[in-house]
C-alpha cells in the first residue's frame, strides 16, 4: 500500500512539473509556485524533510490555487454604442471638401514656322458636391405585457397538528486535542523479537496503535486501543513474526485525542 501511494505521488509530481513548464511562457511567478507544488508532493522530499502530511497538503493546495490566481489577464475591449458610431460617421462626412482646380492642357494650332508661339489653354473644372448620408436611428417596438388570469385559491380545511414527543439529546463530551509525542520506540528489531513504542499525549485518553507490514496490518497481541495514564503516557509491546519480510520497512501508526503520528522501523534477521 505504501508503494502504491508513492507511485501516485510520483505521477502527480510529474504532472505538476509539466504544468510548471507550460506556465513558464505566461508567468514566472505561476511557474515557480507550480514547481513548489511538484516538490512538496514528491516522495523524495518526504524522505529527507519531516513535515506533517496535513501541512504538506495545505501548502500544495494553496500554491496550486495561487499559481492560477496570479496569471495576467487580458484587457477587455469595450464595443462602441450606436450613438458613438453615428457621431463618428457624421464627423467624417461633414468635413468641408476644399475645391481643387484641375488644369488641363489643350493643344493649339500647330505652327511649323515658330514653335515658341504655341499658346497654352487652361480649363478649370468645378468640384462636384458630395452627398452627406444621414443616419436615422430605428426604434424597436416594445412588447406589451399581457395579463394572464390567475386562479382564485380555494380554501382547504386545516388539520390540527398532532403533538410529537421531542427527543432528549445529550451533550457530547468536549475533548482537547493534544499533540502526540514519541518518547521511545524500537528502531530495529530482529525476526521473532519484541518491538515497542511509548508515547505521551492527553491524560486518561484512548489511543490506538497499529502496525503495517508488507502482508498487511498486523494482528499481533499487544496492539490496539489503550488508555493513557494521568500524565498522558501509554506504551505498546508486540512480537515480530519469524517470517516477516526483510525488504520492506514496516510503519507504526498511533492515533487518538484528535491527533495521529506514524514512524518506521527496520526488521533484520
Amino acid at each position: 500500500m505504501k508503494k502504491v501511494v508513492s507511485i501516485i505521488l510520483w505521477i502527480f509530481s510529474v504532472v505538476l512539473l509539466l504544468m510548471a513548464l507550460a506556465l513558464l511562457v505566461t508567468s514566472l511567478l505561476s511557474c515557480a509556485m507550480m514547481l513548489a507544488c511538484a516538490v512538496l508532493i514528491n516522495p523524495l522530499f518526504h524522505e529527507h524533510v519531516q513535515i506533517k502530511k496535513g501541512l504538506t497538503a495545505l501548502l500544495t493546495i494553496g500554491l496550486f490555487i495561487a499559481a492560477f490566481a496570479v496569471l495576467p489577464t487580458q484587457p477587455e475591449t469595450v464595443p462602441l454604442s450606436a450613438s458613438e458610431v453615428s457621431e463618428e460617421i457624421l464627423q467624417v462626412t461633414t468635413e468641408p471638401v476644399a475645391p481643387k482646380s484641375i488644369l488641363r492642357e489643350l493643344p493649339a494650332e500647330a505652327n511649323p514656322l515658330d514653335e515658341t508661339s504655341v499658346p497654352l489653354k487652361t480649363e478649370f473644372l468645378s468640384p462636384t458636391p458630395t452627398v452627406i448620408p444621414t443616419v436615422t436611428p430605428t426604434t424597436t417596438p416594445t412588447a406589451t405585457p399581457t395579463m394572464t388570469p390567475t386562479a382564485t385559491p380555494t380554501a382547504t380545511p386545516t388539520q390540527k397538528p398532532t403533538p410529537t414527543p421531542t427527543p432528549l439529546t445529550k451533550a457530547a463530551p468536549v475533548t482537547r486535542s493534544i499533540e502526540i509525542t514519541i518518547i521511545d520506540y524500537s528502531e530495529s528489531v530482529s525476526r521473532g523479537s519484541y518491538a515497542f513504542i511509548k508515547i505521551q499525549g492527553a491524560p486518561n485518553t484512548d489511543y490506538d496503535c497499529e502496525v503495517e507490514y508488507k502482508s498487511g496490518m498486523s494482528e499481533a497481541s499487544g496492539l490496539g486501543v489503550k488508555q493513557s495514564d494521568g500524565n498522558g503516557y501509554v506504551s505498546w509491546k508486540w512480537k515480530v513474526g519469524t517470517r516477516t519480510s526483510l525488504d520492506y520497512t514496516p510503519t507504526i501508526y498511533v492515533s487518538g485525542g484528535g491527533d495521529s503520528i506514524s514512524v518506521d522501523f527496520d526488521v533484520t534477521k
